[in-house]
C-alpha cells in the first residue's frame, strides 16, 4: 500500500513538473530574424558637401566608415545585427584617428552620439530573443546620430577659420577708428 502512494506520489509531481514547463515553452515565441526580409529603414542617408569630400577624401577611417553605414541603411534587419560590431569598432577608430582640423568639440559631440548610439546597437544585436523593429529603430538613431555628424563635417568645411578670424580681426580694425 505503501509503494503504491508512494509511486503514486512520485508520478504527480513529475506529471505538475512536465506540464509547467510545457506550459513555460508555450509562452515564449521565438521570432527569428529572416536574412530574406524587405524590411529596411525609412530615413535618408545625407551626402557630405564636395568642400568636405576633398577634405576628407584622404581620411580613410572616414571612407570606411560611410561606406559601413550606407550598408546598414540599405539593408534589413539580419544583416544589421550581423554588422553591429563592426560599425562599432569603426566609429572608435576614426575617433581615435580624428586630425587636428576635425578635433573640435563640435566633432567630438557628433562622434560621441554615434559612439552611443552604435554600442546600443551592439548591445541590442547580442540579445537572444530581439524583434527586428527593435534592431532597425535601433539603426534609425544610428543613421540619424551619423546624419547629424554629416551635416557637422559640411558646416565645418564651409567655414574656413582662417577666413573667419580675418573678418573678425577686419570687424575690430574698423570699430578702433
Amino acid at each position: 500500500m505503501r509503494l503504491i502512494l508512494f509511486l503514486g506520489t512520485l508520478l504527480l509531481c513529475f506529471g505538475c513538473n512536465t506540464e509547467n514547463t510545457s506550459a513555460v515553452q508555450d509562452d515564449i515565441k521565438v521570432e527569428k530574424i529572416d536574412s530574406l526580409s524587405k524590411e529596411k529603414i525609412k530615413s535618408e542617408l545625407l551626402n557630405v558637401s564636395p568642400e568636405a569630400e576633398k577634405n576628407l577624401e584622404s581620411f580613410e577611417d572616414f571612407q570606411n566608415l560611410r561606406n559601413l553605414i550606407r550598408t546598414l541603411h540599405d539593408t534589413n534587419a539580419f544583416y544589421v545585427k550581423k554588422y553591429a560590431d563592426s560599425v562599432d569598432v569603426l566609429i572608435a577608430t576614426f575617433e581615435e584617428n580624428l586630425s587636428e582640423d576635425l578635433n573640435v568639440n563640435t566633432i567630438n559631440s557628433r562622434i560621441t552620439v554615434l559612439s552611443t548610439e552604435s554600442s546600443l546597437l551592439a548591445q541590442l544585436s547580442k540579445k537572444k530573443n530581439v524583434r527586428s523593429e527593435e534592431i532597425l529603430k535601433a539603426n534609425t538613431r544610428l543613421i540619424k546620430a551619423y546624419n547629424s555628424l554629416v551635416i557637422q563635417l559640411n558646416e565645418l568645411s564651409l567655414a574656413i577659420p582662417e577666413n573667419i578670424e580675418k573678418e573678425l580681426l577686419k570687424d575690430l580694425e574698423e570699430e578702433e577708428k
